[in-house]
């Protein structure tokens, strides 16, 4: 069972992830509403061991919430995974220019995609 943070501003899409989360596998699920809120979990919860992050939101956009967790030493290595309805190739361009090591899903999220998702990062 693992830590999930999913940082995603929509509520219809958070509770479908966590649902899919917790079915398949057990896993604890942590939900942040924006990057800024995000961020603050995870400063709560160090122990994290997977954040899904959605690219689109307001206050504090995925990609800026990526860029300050992996300039924090505690949380740079923890597996990210964005989750965008942006054209992949566009959002995966401006990302790794950033310098930020990520994987993509495919909104809208599937209970396969999740899981594809989850034995890819923990085996």
């Amino acid at each position: 069972m693992a830590k999930i943070l999913v940082v995603e501003d929509s509520d219809a899409v958070r509770a479908k992830m966590r649902h899919y989360l917790e079915e398949n596998g057990g896993h604890s699920v942590l939900e942040a509403t924006d990057g800024a809120n995000g961020l603050d979990i995870l400063k709560e919860n160090p122990d994290i061991d997977l954040i899904f992050c959605d690219v689109n939101m307001p206050v504090m956009d995925g990609i800026a919430f990526a860029q300050t967790m992996c300039n924090e030493e505690l949380f740079k290595d923890i597996p990210l995974v964005f989750c965008t309805t942006e054209s992949a190739s566009a959002v995966k361009k401006e990302i790794r220019n950033l310098g930020i090591k990520a994987r993509y899903i495919m909104k809208p999220v599937t209970e396969n995609s999740l899981v594809v998702t989850l034995k890819s990062v923990f085996g």
